[in-house]
């Protein structure tokens, strides 16, 4: 079998280790100049630089400078596409309700009405959306505050870096440190909000987030603000103030931390409460209350590495305004035989749910029709109808938008900046490239990839200027 670039469908049929050896590259992951864009395989291999078309019936056209011509991959065999730099969205209005399907996409939009048939919505990408009610799983309603005050990382501009401003490096997406070294931003943070992050990391380390600070290139115990100090096996907090000195709150077990090397963090903070909350992957390890009320006066967070020598990354930042009140990471669906309703007084309320619009919700509980009114609902959970199976698609990818949503369908056309499709779930779309961070391939198949990797590569190496 020939290696000339040429026959790409022949090369590219190499395992990509082999091609990037050809190429005279790292292997697992591999460096182009110019645009870097990353494409990565089912087999875990990677490939930096340009997508330059998407054709039904050549596949994924691939440009690298150090290539004499770019290659053809066939969708088969990919696992998802990282667009470096992809803009939010813009929204007509903002949106009051997050959308999940039983496929695995969610949009952020606006209900518009739901029966014991369809449910009707809009969102960003179209004004007027319909699906069939089977396709739903969940609709968590969203404060009128709500906002993504920032989604990232995708690129180190507009950060502040410490002393030594080697210390983080950013890279495919990921924030990356290996020394001692502070890497803060100003988000505005007013009210109560919710901080998301995946966090890799190899050996022992120690990680400080402080939160409402405005100290973000230094670590400064003048600062009034909150500090998670984040290890392998625990997390505590501290109270910092000045003039007052600092005073721990109190200390968390995370003993899955001791046999894993990635976990997602989720901190919530509740202004008017003075209450925190620290999730890992999903679950509750503490609620902290300052008895004294909330101290921070800052508006910015930051990342302090501590240590020389262990390999720390943060990716899937997601930094966003919040009620204080909603509960979107613990969906706390049901056993699937009862739709439900939750309330945010806590209650909840099963039955068979019978409709909804901007303004109620009706519900049969107990062989009565409840009328709930939606201002009381925090989130409604739906019954999941018994799996059919359906012939692969191979042309079948999930978009990833900057802004929050995730989307299906089977691309049908990529022409210029506009790719269009048919969602399984509500029929043709029409997406402007610009705001896709990543476009996954083979759902079933890399999903596990996507959930253990969603930036770069996974490998904690250090990166060389």
């Amino acid at each position: 079998m020939s290696g000339n670039p040429s026959q790409p469908r022949r090369w590219f049929r190499r395992p990509l280790c082999v091609v990037a050896i050809m190429l005279g590259l790292v292997p697992g992951l591999v460096q182009a100049a110019g645009k870097d864009d990353l494409v990565r395989f089912l087999d875990g291999s990677m490939l930096h630089g340009e997508l330059q078309q998407v054709s039904l019936g050549d596949g994924v056209r691939w440009e690298r400078p150090d290539l004499a011509k770019p290659i053809d991959f066939r969708p088969d065999n990919l696992a998802w596409i990282r667009f470096e730099g992809a803009r939010p969205v813009k929204r007509p209005s903002e949106p009051t309700v997050h959308i999940r399907f039983h496929n695995g996409d969610e949009v952020l939009g606006n209900l518009i009405a739901l029966d014991e048939q369809r449910v009707q919505f809009s969102t960003w990408f179209n004004e007027q959306l319909s699906a069939p009610r089977g396709v739903l799983q969940s609709l968590a309603f969203l404060s009128p505050g709500f906002r993504i005050l920032f989604e990232g990382p995708t690129t180190i501009a507009g950060w502040k870096l410490g002393r030594d401003p080697k210390a983080w490096k950013y890279r495919d997406g990921v924030f990356i440190s290996e020394g001692v070294g502070v890497l803060g931003r100003d988000f505005g943070l007013k009210g109560s909000s919710r901080i998301e992050f995946d966090l890799q990391w190899n050996g022992t380390f120690s990680l400080i987030v402080p939160v409402y600070t405005s100290a973000l290139d230094r670590f400064d115990y003048r600062s009034n603000s909150y500090m998670f100090y984040i290890s392998r096996g625990y997390v505590s907090l501290q109270r910092v103030q000045n003039g007052t000195g600092v005073r721990n709150l109190g200390q968390g077990q995370i003993p899955e931390m001791q046999s894993k090397n990635r976990v997602q963090v989720e901190i919530r903070v509740n202004k008017p409460k003075a209450e925190m909350e620290l999730y890992i992957d999903r679950k509750l390890v503490r609620k902290w209350r300052d008895t004294n009320g909330f101290a921070a006066t800052g508006s910015g967070m930051a990342f302090f590495s501590q240590l020389n020598g262990p390999i720390v990354r943060v990716s899937n930042l997601r930094v966003s305004a919040w009620d204080g009140h909603s509960d979107p990471v613990q969906l706390a669906l049901n056993d699937g035989s009862e739709d439900m309703v939750f309330l945010k007084n806590r209650d909840e309320v099963p039955g068979k749910l019978k409709s909804m619009n901007d303004q109620t919700v009706v519900i049969n509980s107990l062989g009565a029709d409840l009328t709930i009114p939606l201002d009381r609902i925090t989130r409604v959970a739906l019954t999941k109808p018994e799996e059919k199976p359906e012939a692969k698609r191979p042309w079948e990818v999930r978009a990833h938008f900057a802004g929050g949503a995730a989307v299906s369908f089977d691309l049908q056309q990529w022409e210029g900046s506009t790719l269009t499709g048919r969602s399984r779930n509500f029929g043709p779309v029409t997406f402007d490239s610009q705001y896709i961070r990543r476009l996954q391939f083979n759902l079933g198949t890399s999903q596990k990839t996507s959930d253990t990797n969603t930036g770069g590569a996974d490998q904690l190496w250090p990166w060389d200027d």
